[in-house]
């Protein structure tokens, strides 16, 4: 029977098997304990218990004792006379001898001591032929005894953070150990029967004082892990390359000058760490680890990188004399992390933006005071330290977010860019096909600066001039122009319509351009018109005499039928509005008809793109309410929103849903 509690437990006494105290605050064992005949794992770790009491050895079906974390600092001589014992748990206490009569827990096969003040084992501990795992690191110990060398069942030994010199070679006859933890010591020689160790499979050494390796260590045949940075390492033996199952090799901070070639054997190796020594190159062998993930050579003397092997996810060369990344990077397609931090670099290799997958960069320290353009172009970058400053990299890092959610490619990340963080400042050094092709990404926040750009900055011509005759146009995204029906027009002007974007046209004219149109760029024109200035040619040289000038009267009766209660009279205006063109003056009252849906929607809105200007074009989609729902002040500011810079009256809006609904009367009364 599991039991958490002490009542419970003493309820049921006759009955307990495992009884768990962890925590509970208790300063000593509570007698009732050792009269739980049954009770087979006990807990007591974490309190503040400082003795054991001798009735501890009455529990004799006692299996299992975890006393870690307490303040005991010695143990009763009744402890070992638990023979069923085969788990105990004295870690993190204040131990600082071992009774000799630990050698009687005969069944034991875990002994925790870590963390403790012990400055010897006693020869004894050898005779515990059961022990698996033997956990003794933070002590104070000097030496190991010889007779460890005889536990035929140990498979780990966590010797590590002691004051241990030196290693009697018995320990290296523990040829079932598959765990060796000696790190944090003070060991400055391995014997040469290390190679007895065949089962190994992770050796900790690091934090010695070792100056070279024996050649036995190659026959450590599956060992996966080996740990040696903080020693004196000057070179590694060649018998290193025999190390065929290694996954981790740990050699930072110590005083290696090259690596040999015969590291290039080590197929399986993944993890491989050379951070602060004294390496300027790498044998060419490296390349021929194609498990190799992780790469560290920060803190050496490179003063440019070498050739890698192919499958890095994470490469760190931070603190070199690295000035410049060779072009070749942009093949290692697996990068995820690249530190690269306090090397004199001033710029990145253009192919640098080609690493898909590169998600951590470091470039802090270097001559960057700018953000390199290859850093636009990176796909799944989340991180990164600088260079630049911290406000410019936020900027990009948000950039790139958006670029992820939008699917920007890479050729139009400086177009958008420039538009979203700096302004549109630097539009005009963009090509004219680029910034046409961004116009399709869907943004309608790039799409206006970019139109507006290429319309009135970029082109010096507003209209087409005189008749046109035998002048090709080409039509980009909607204009509102039928293409059928605007082909037969331009026939009678002389003019021709380009339907193909392959074919050279005169004109391009302008319209709003949506990311689901797939509109094409042309390859080859000579100007870019507006679609307002396109109609007005149209309506000169069609006399279309709405378009051209429009009397009060005519206007007024233009209103009258477009917001009708009669469908025939709606539909009526839309027909002269088609034939006739649209007057100026009637802008804003198309729009309210759209808005409001007074009638044919497409017709409306073909006729609002012929003829609004681009800050209106802007506006006309916000999802803005007029009507429903909508207070005073939502409708005020919806107003103005609409009517900001641009033809649309917001006098005639307010007015005509103060007309029709009853509204906008805060708007009339507070802006005209």
């Amino acid at each position: 029977m599991r039991v958490y509690n002490l009542n419970a437990a003493i309820a049921r006494r006759d009955e307990v098997t495992e009884l768990y105290l962890h925590n509970c605050g208790l300063e000593h064992i509570p007698p009732v304990v050792f009269g739980m005949p049954m009770l087979k794992k006990l807990d007591l770790s974490a309190n503040q218990i400082a003795e054991i009491p001798p009735q501890i050895g009455q529990l004799r079906q006692l299996r299992s004792l975890s006393l870690h974390f307490n303040r005991l600092e010695g143990l009763p001589p009744e402890l070992f006379h638990l023979e069923q014992l085969t788990e105990l748990n004295l870690g993190h206490n204040r131990l600082r001898h071992l009774l000799p009569a630990i050698g009687q827990l005969q069944q034991l096969q875990q002994l925790r001591l870590n963390n403790n003040e012990l400055a010897e084992l006693p020869d004894e501990a050898g005779q515990l032929q059961a022990l698996r795992y033997l956990e003794v690191q933070y002590n104070a110990l000097r030496r190991l005894p010889p007779k460890l060398g005889r536990l035929p069942a140990l498979r780990q030994l966590r010797a590590g953070y002691n004051q241990l010199s030196r290693l009697s070679g018995s320990i290296f006859h523990l040829t079932t150990l598959d765990l060796l933890d000696l790190g944090n010591n003070r060991i400055g020689k391995l014997p040469d029967n290390l190679g007895q160790l065949q089962q190994l499979t992770e050796l900790n050494l690091r934090a010695n004082r070792l100056d070279s390796l024996p050649e036995s260590i190659g026959e450590l045949f599956i060992l996966r892990r080996l740990l040696l940075s903080g020693n004196k390492l000057r070179q590694l033996p060649d018998a290193i390359g025999r190390l065929e199952w290694l996954a981790a090799l740990s050699l930072e901070h110590n005083k290696l000058q090259q690596l040999p070639e015969a590291i290039g054997r080590c197929a399986r190796l993944q993890q491989l760490s050379l951070a602060r020594n004294q390496l300027d190159s790498l044998p060419a062998s490296l390349v021929q680890l194609e498990s190799l993930e992780w790469l560290d050579i920060s803190d050496n003397a490179f003063r440019e990188l070498p050739l890698l092997p192919p499958r890095l996810e994470k490469l760190i060369i931070s603190d070199n004399k690295i000035r410049q990344l060779p072009e070749r990077v942009q093949h290692m397609h697996h990068l995820k992390v690249l530190e690269a931090a306090n090397n004199g670099m001033e710029n990145l290799p253009e192919g640098f933006g080609q690493l898909e997958k590169l998600e951590k960069l470091k470039l802090n320290g270097n001559r960057m005071p700018y953000l390199p353009q290859p850093l636009f172009f990176l796909p799944q970058l989340e991180s990164l330290d600088g260079p630049a400053d911290a406000k410019a990299r936020k900027k990009l890092l948000r950039f790139l977010k958006l670029c992820q959610a939008r699917e920007v490619p890479g050729r139009l990340r400086l177009v958008i860019y420039d538009i979203q963080e700096e302004g549109g400042r630097h539009l005009g050094s963009f090509p004219t096909p680029l910034l046409l092709e961004a116009l399709g990404i869907g943004m309608s926040d790039v799409a206006y600066p970019i139109r507006r750009h290429l319309l009135f900055e970029r082109s010096s011509q507003r209209e087409i001039t005189g008749d046109g005759k035998h002048a090709s146009v080409y039509l980009m995204g909607e204009t509102g122009h039928a293409p059928d029906e605007l082909k037969a027009q331009l026939a009678k002007l002389g003019l021709r319509l380009v339907e193909q974007p392959d074919e050279p046209a005169d004109y391009l004219v302008l319209g709003r351009v949506l990311h689901a149109l797939h509109a094409p760029v042309p390859t080859a024109f000579g100007q870019l018109l507006s679609r307002p200035a396109f109609t007005a040619f149209l309506n000169r040289r069609l006399g279309r005499s709405l378009g051209q000038e429009t009397r009060p009267a005519q206007l007024g009766n233009l209103r009258n039928m477009l917001f009708s209660s009669s469908p025939a009279n709606r539909k009526l205006a839309l027909q002269l509005l088609q034939s006739s063109g649209v007057p100026r003056a009637l802008l804003t009252d198309l729009f309210l008809a759209w808005k409001l849906d007074y009638e044919d929607r497409p017709t409306l809105e073909n006729l609002l793109l012929q003829n609004v200007s681009e800050e209106a074009l802007r506006t006309m989609y916000y999802p803005l309410g007029l009507a429903g729902r909508t207070s005073e002040a939502t409708l005020t500011t919806n107003i103005i929103k609409y009517t900001e810079d641009n033809e649309f009256d917001g006098q005639r809006i307010a007015e005509f849903l103060h007309e029709s609904f009853g509204s906008g009367h805060h708007y009339l009364r507070n802006f005209t």
